[in-house]
């Protein structure tokens, strides 16, 4: 029992490896699809979130004795090497993440399964153990005398397979990923190898506990997979025997029913197409009759027609001829007067114009400080603006980062940032994570930290607007 258990389970394995480990998105592909800034921060937080998920699990999973048994003699510390893994991520700049980004899509591209597979070997464990007045109890405590517990909190194959595969493929990164940086491939593949090692564990409990039950129920197994072979095959003969005969009744039918058709149908053809040869001798006669009445009467009445299209035309023609010629006279008469009438309103234009331009030209030299003061203060925030959507890494003005009280412009940076963050949430849009790096720059400032304030200035301004 316990070799097929095995087989079974190493089957499984390899299946999974293969879909867990196999690249979904080739290296080319990555190439040509540069993840910009919210992909990266969004595969920051999604992987923060992840090893996070991983060490509540497992605090979950050490309360089972025989798991915390293994994973102590294993030498590993998911909390130690989690905690550094996500201070390692905070810290990393855009290009570093780039590095952690390929290298988990192309490697390991399944990486966002793994919390969820020791999330339910967690809650299967912590099914099996209450929290009491002195801390974690031990009254379902898996040991050889109780193989129930063994029954009820081992992990299944599935969920072993794939803490083994995710383990494999977390230990594999670590060598793809140069150093720091591969923190967080070793964070995530202690936490898998640890969810597998207490999987092997609770399994190798539940094997010894298997025993003559197993057998016994395979025997039953078998047995039934006898008996259902047998009333498979008879009810197949017996389907097979209906079967035959209702395609033989069916035959029969159609074959008489189609010969019924092919008469009636012969019979209504033969009908329709005398039918159809009298109505059109009948129809011939007629038609010629109509035609040559028809003929008469055209000739006739284009005769008739033709005499008074001509009368008509000839009056027409000197009607039209003295229309046209007092149409003319009129036009040209009218012409000359809206000539002139144009040119006199163009002079009186031309006049009202100058006038106005001479006024309006005094009356904004007058007010010329107010209104310079407003276009500069635009051209100004047009400038911050375009510097804040300037990358990370890109060279500061330093009149924009300087303090106010030093004679630069931060705290109009400040108000920029934070009116558009409110704009953009009035209006109904999202502005990311924008808050928290507001609030880290506020902060910096106060604290007199203004290079370290106007760099999260921009990463707010960046966040929201993207």
């Amino acid at each position: 029992m316990k070799n097929l258990r095995s087989l079974f389970t190493g089957l499984v394995a390899a299946v999974l490896i293969s879909f867990w480990i196999a690249p979904s998105i080739s290296a080319q592909d990555l190439d040509d699809q540069t993840p910009n800034a919210v992909q990266l921060e969004q595969f920051r937080a999604d992987l923060s979130q992840m090893i996070t998920n991983l060490n509540a699990s497992l605090i979950k999973i050490k309360q089972n004795p025989a798991a915390r048994a293994a994973i102590s003699k294993s030498g590993k510390d998911s909390v130690k090497t989690s905690a550094a893994a996500r201070r390692e991520l905070e810290q990393m700049s855009y290009q570093e993440l780039e590095q952690v980004y390929r290298a988990f899509n192309t490697h390991f591209p399944q990486w966002r399964k793994t919390s969820g597979v020791m999330e339910r070997m967690a809650k299967k464990i912590e099914g099996n153990y209450s929290e009491g007045e002195g801390g974690v109890t031990t009254s379902n405590a898996i040991t050889p005398d109780n193989c129930q517990d063994a029954f009820n909190a081992a992990p299944s194959f599935t969920d072993w397979s794939a803490a083994s595969a995710a383990a494999i493929a977390a230990d594999g990164l670590q060598n793809v990923i140069p150093p720091p940086l591969n923190a967080i491939a070793t964070a995530v593949y202690i936490a898998a190898a640890e969810g597998a090692l207490v999987a092997e564990t609770l399994n190798s409990i539940f094997d010894r506990c298997s025993g003559d039950v197993a057998l016994g129920n395979l025997q039953t197994s078998v047995d039934n997979i006898q008996s259902s072979q047998t009333d498979i095959i008879n009810n197949a003969n017996t389907n097979k025997t209906m079967l035959t005969t209702a395609i033989t009744n069916a035959k029969t039918d159609i074959i008489t029913n189609d010969n019924s058709n092919k008469t009636m149908l012969t019979t209504t053809i033969t009908n329709a197409q005398t039918s159809i040869n009298n109505t059109t001798n009948s129809s011939s006669t007629a038609i010629t009759t109509a035609i040559t009445n028809a003929q008469t009467a055209i000739v006739n009445n284009d005769n008739s027609n033709k005499t008074m299209i001509v009368n008509n035309d000839n009056s027409n023609a000197l009607t039209l001829n003295t229309n046209l010629t007092n149409a003319k006279n009129q036009i040209i008469t009218n012409d000359n007067t809206n000539t002139t009438n144009i040119v006199n309103n163009d002079n009186a234009n031309k006049t009202t114009i100058i006038n106005n331009d001479n006024a309006n030209t005094t009356t904004l030299l007058n007010s010329g400080n107010a209104n310079t003061l407003a276009l500069s203060d635009l051209v100004l925030r047009s400038q911050i603006e375009a510097d804040l959507a300037t990358e990370s890494n890109g060279v500061k003005v330093a009149w924009y980062m300087t303090p106010t009280a030093n004679g630069g412009k931060l705290d109009l940076v400040k108000q920029i940032v934070t009116l558009t963050l409110a704009n953009i949430v009035a209006a109904g849009g999202s502005i990311g994570n924008a808050q928290s790096f507001l609030t880290q720059a506020n902060a910096d400032k106060a604290a007199g930290n203004f290079k370290s304030a106007y760099d999260n200035y921009r990463k707010a301004y960046k966040a929201a607007v993207n």
